[in-house]
Order: C-alpha cells, then sequence, then structure tokens
C-alpha cells in the first residue's frame, strides 16, 4: 500500500489543493481529480496464484504442477482498492459527491481502470465495492473504492508505438514490429511482458510465418485469431513471401 502524508487541508487555498490533487483514477466517465477527491492510499497486492498441488503422503514436500504449461504461472483477479477524501464541504457537497461515485463507478461492466501510478498502463475489471464515511464535524467525505481486476496492467498502446510519455528506460525496448517481406527473412520480436500473448497479424500479401508453434500462411487480412503466441523473451521467427506484415500485440506486466 502506498500511504501518503495527511494534512490539514481545511486552511489550505484552492490553489494549494490543486497542486496536491495530481493522483487518483479514472474510470468510465469518472475522474477523481476533476471531482476534487484527494487521493489517501491505494492498495493493490499482488494477485494469488491459480495452484495445484498434490501432496504424496511419506514425502517431504509437496509436487506443485502449476507451472507445468510451459513454466508460466497463472493468477486469479486481484484486487485494487483506493481511498479518496473530499475536504472542508458542507453536507450537501459531501453528499452529493457521494451519489456520483456511486452513481458513475457501480452499474459500469468491466472496462479500463486508469491509474496516475501506472503511466501507459490501465487495468480491466470492475468496482467490487463502495464503501463511504461522512465526518460532519471535520467537514470531511471518505471513499474507499475496491476494483476486481484482470491479474496484468495492459499497455495503452500496442508495442512499437513508443509513445515517448509511455517509455520507462529501466524496463522499456524499441524494436520494429512491421516488416516489407521479398523472400526469406529471420526476425527476432521481443516480448518484454510478465506473461505470453496472443498476436494480432495485419498483413498484405502473401507471407508465412514460422516459429516454435510452426507454420502459419496468411494471405492480405487482419488476423485476430492466429495461434501466433508469443513466449516471454525473445521470439525467432522466419518470414517468407512477399507483402507487409505487422505484428500487433498489448504488453501485459505485473506490476
Amino acid at each position: 500500500m502506498i500511504n501518503y502524508d495527511f494534512h490539514d487541508l481545511s486552511k489550505r487555498t484552492d490553489v494549494e489543493l490543486e497542486e496536491q490533487i495530481a493522483e487518483g483514477f479514472t474510470f468510465g466517465d469518472y475522474n477523481s481529480t476533476e471531482n476534487g477527491m484527494f487521493l489517501i492510499s491505494r492498495d493493490a497486492p499482488t494477485p494469488d496464484e491459480k495452484e495445484i498441488i498434490e501432496s504424496v503422503p511419506y514425502m517431504q514436500g509437496v509436487y506443485d504442477f502449476s507451472t507445468l504449461n510451459g513454466g508460466e504461472r497463472y493468477f486469479d483477479n486481484r484486487q485494487i482498492t483506493y481511498q479518496v477524501m473530499l475536504f472542508n464541504e458542507d453536507y450537501g457537497t459531501r453528499k452529493g459527491a457521494e451519489q456520483e461515485i456511486k452513481r458513475q463507478l457501480v452499474p459500469l461492466g468491466i472496462q479500463p481502470l486508469y491509474d496516475t501510478h501506472d503511466i501507459g498502463f490501465h487495468w480491466l475489471g470492475k468496482v467490487k465495492t463502495v464503501t463511504v464515511e461522512d465526518d460532519a464535524k471535520v467537514n470531511t467525505l471518505a471513499a474507499t473504492i475496491t476494483f476486481d481486476c484482470y491479474p496484468f496492467a495492459i499497455t495503452n498502446n500496442i508495442e512499437g508505438s513508443d509513445i515517448w510519455d509511455d517509455v520507462f528506460f529501466p524496463h522499456w525496448i524499441f524494436q520494429d514490429t512491421k516488416y516489407t517481406v521479398s523472400g526469406t527473412q529471420a526476425i527476432k520480436l521481443y516480448n518484454i511482458g510478465s506473461k505470453s500473448i496472443e498476436c494480432e497479424l495485419v498483413v498484405s500479401g502473401n507471407i508465412t510465418v514460422a516459429g516454435g508453434f510452426g507454420n502459419i500462411d496468411l494471405t492480405s487480412g487482419n488476423y485476430k485469431d492466429t495461434q501466433l503466441v508469443l513466449d516471454m523473451g525473445v521470439n525467432n521467427l522466419t518470414l517468407t513471401g512477399n507483402g507487409t506484415i505487422e505484428f500487433r500485440f498489448y504488453r501485459e506486466e505485473m506490476i
């Protein structure tokens, strides 16, 4: 959990308060910062693993079959919880803020959750609970919102877009994802994410893609469902034919 220092904001000016409301989340049309909510805490613990464990009598330890499928770990959804507060507002304003949080967030189905803490990424989920505490003595409203989310954060832009504001140099790779093919050429695609990822293909001409998955013969078109899954790390592929091919995928990260 990320904790933020609590300050008495009742004596601060509107300008000073605006500077403090820099962190928050957006879900649907609701933006916590634009609604004047001060982020107090954010809790995003790692998700539980989907474990497959067998215990055998008279054997030390257990057999763990959780990663038999290529060594990759599989997880349940994760809970992401925010506490936001409204300071120094009258009762009517506080009640209105409570109603807007519930009205705008709870009815929505699974969709992107954007967090200023995770630039360049979003989560996929829906609201699980909203609890509110109103304190008339100090004119504050505290709202705790818990989201039930897919375990991995997903990049906002496809790999290879290299949007400068998204670049995180300690964990980033600049790579081409679109190729012009004339004959046969070997390429490397890097998946620096935390899990294997399905890849959409956009093709013009006639191209065969070969790799550890086998061969895929492609003609002009947009292929959203293919057998091409990029493993974590380097993926060695061979392209044969004439035309262009673009590999479109969104990196998924355990952050």
